[in-house]
This record gives C-alpha cells, sequence and structure tokens, in this order.
C-alpha cells in the first residue's frame, strides 16, 4: 500500500485537506474578518469548519451566521451528533430565555476584533490557583510542545511553576486545564 492509495483519483493521488476540529479557529478567525469587512455587509454567512458541539455551533452564530454545517463530525460519530446540536442549543436558549435562533445571531460580534487589532503592547501573565491544581502536567506538556518551554513542573509536589522571561501570554495551559486551575494575572506593559 502506498500513500494516499485509497484516495486515488483517475490514477493520480496528492496529499491534502484541512478539517475535523482542528481547522475551527481558522474558520472562525475568517468569518470575523469577512463579517466585519464594511463591503460584506449584506451577505449572510454559514458556518462550517470543525463543528463537533452545541457550543461550537454557536459561537459560529454569535459571530453573524445565519445557520451552521456539519461535515466531519457526522462522519466520525454519525448523524445522531445533530440531534445533540440541536438538543444543546435548545437548552443554552431556554437557560438564557432565547425564543429564536434568530436572536443569536452576530450578538458577540461586537466584543470580537481582528487580530490585527488587538493590544500587542500589553499582555496578562496565566496566574496558578495550586489549591485548584491536580498535578496532572497538561500545563506543562501543552506548553512545551507549544514552544515556550515557559513552564517548569516540579515531579515530587507535581505543581507546575512560570518563568516569566518566556512566558508569552498565549494561554494554552488555561485552555487545557482540566480543573481551570489557572487564572489570569493583572495586565502589564510589556515595555517595562
Amino acid at each position: 500500500m502506498t500513500l494516499g492509495e485509497g484516495s486515488e483519483v483517475n490514477g493520480c493521488q496528492t496529499g491534502s485537506g484541512y478539517s475535523g476540529k482542528a481547522i475551527k479557529p481558522l474558520a472562525l478567525r475568517h468569518i470575523l474578518a469577512m463579517v466585519k469587512n464594511p463591503m460584506m455587509k449584506k451577505i449572510q454567512y454559514s458556518g462550517i469548519g470543525g463543528i463537533e458541539t452545541w457550543r461550537d455551533a454557536l459561537e459560529f452564530i454569535q459571530l453573524g451566521c445565519k445557520n451552521v454545517q456539519v461535515c466531519t463530525a457526522v462522519m466520525q460519530y454519525g448523524y445522531r451528533i445533530i440531534d445533540d446540536l440541536i438538543l444543546g442549543l435548545q437548552t443554552y436558549m431556554a437557560e438564557r430565555g432565547v425564543e429564536r435562533v434568530e436572536d443569536l445571531v452576530g450578538e458577540l460580534l461586537p466584543k470580537f476584533h481582528l487580530p490585527s487589532d488587538l493590544d500587542r503592547d500589553t499582555m496578562v501573565y496565566p496566574k496558578f490557583e495550586r489549591e485548584k491544581c491536580i498535578g496532572c502536567g497538561r500545563c506543562y506538556i501543552s506548553c512545551q510542545d507549544g514552544g515556550h518551554q515557559a513552564i517548569e513542573f516540579d515531579v515530587e509536589t507535581r505543581k507546575p511553576r512560570l518563568i516569566g522571561q518566556k512566558c508569552v501570554g498565549c494561554h494554552l495551559c488555561r485552555l487545557v486545564c482540566p480543573v481551570s486551575a489557572i487564572g489570569l494575572s493583572k495586565r502589564f506593559s510589556k515595555k517595562q
């Protein structure tokens, strides 16, 4: 068997494509850019790319998409995932007292800005809440694999320690913490 043997088209093979959960940040970023473009105000957007849960769908809707599409998740988990998406969104709407999906379309858009418009002169360090930390080491692994090596991990105490000089403030460590034991410090100027 050769590379791509199962995906041959008329005697030709290729390596391309990007889908599933990995594409979601890119898809959201492009939706945001289009929705923020004054020349594209009258276009109706459809969210697609990495939608697996109702929360994923909601992110696209709150950025301005009037509908969403799901492909890879259906291939991975089956059509039943659509029932989960609908039920989750219905429950969320009921808890908030929202009657129509249309009322959610674009509601968070004013809070979102293009990456090029963000403040690059300040940063916020992650702040470890040691009493909540379960010592899993996921923060350490993500920082190591992310290329920053800004977290040391004491194997005896099973506690992380931030190396401030190496931290870039990406907060990947916060995103991977399963118990939300990493919070935010104060914002400070990088020019100190």
